[in-house]
């Protein structure tokens, strides 16, 4: 018999098609993808890069932390009051939150962490101090 990783998900996604299938795509337990912010975490010319859309975001709503060893981005744009009581709304699908952590490679040094947003795409950057691989080396037995 093969063994197989057992992941939850898989089950949830399984009851969430059998709801979609009920109320007719009306219900959703778990966020597709596609409705879902991309990041991309990388290693590039001896630094850490995290590379995250945030459309519909400007730079003064977005928050970028570290703490021991874990990258947080954050995001957040309020609507103003006045606005929200002249509109009525019948489906409102905007996105006013974000919030995103990830565990940093060892090595990283999260005390130069360099952040840029443009064009509603956060990049921020943190020199990395791998260890150097020792070479192979041959040892002589007395």
């Amino acid at each position: 018999m093969k063994l197989v990783q057992y992941n939850p998900l898989v089950d949830l996604e399984e009851v969430e098609n059998d709801l979609d299938k009920f109320w007719g795509n009306s219900w959703s337990l778990l966020p597709s993808i596609a409705d879902s912010t991309t990041m991309d975490l990388y290693e590039m010319d001896g630094k850490i890069v995290a590379e995250v859309s945030l459309p519909n975001f400007k730079k003064d709503e977005v928050k970028v932390t570290t703490d021991k060893g874990v990258l947080e981005i954050s995001a957040e744009h309020k609507e103003k009051e006045e606005d929200e009581n002249k509109k009525r709304y019948y489906l409102r699908e905007s996105s006013s939150h974000y919030l995103r952590r990830v565990s940093l490679p060892k090595g990283t040094q999260t005390d130069k962490v360099g952040a840029e947003f443009k064009d509603g795409i956060l990049k921020v950057t943190m020199p990395v101090d791998m260890p150097t691989k020792s070479k192979a080396k041959e040892v002589h037995i007395k």
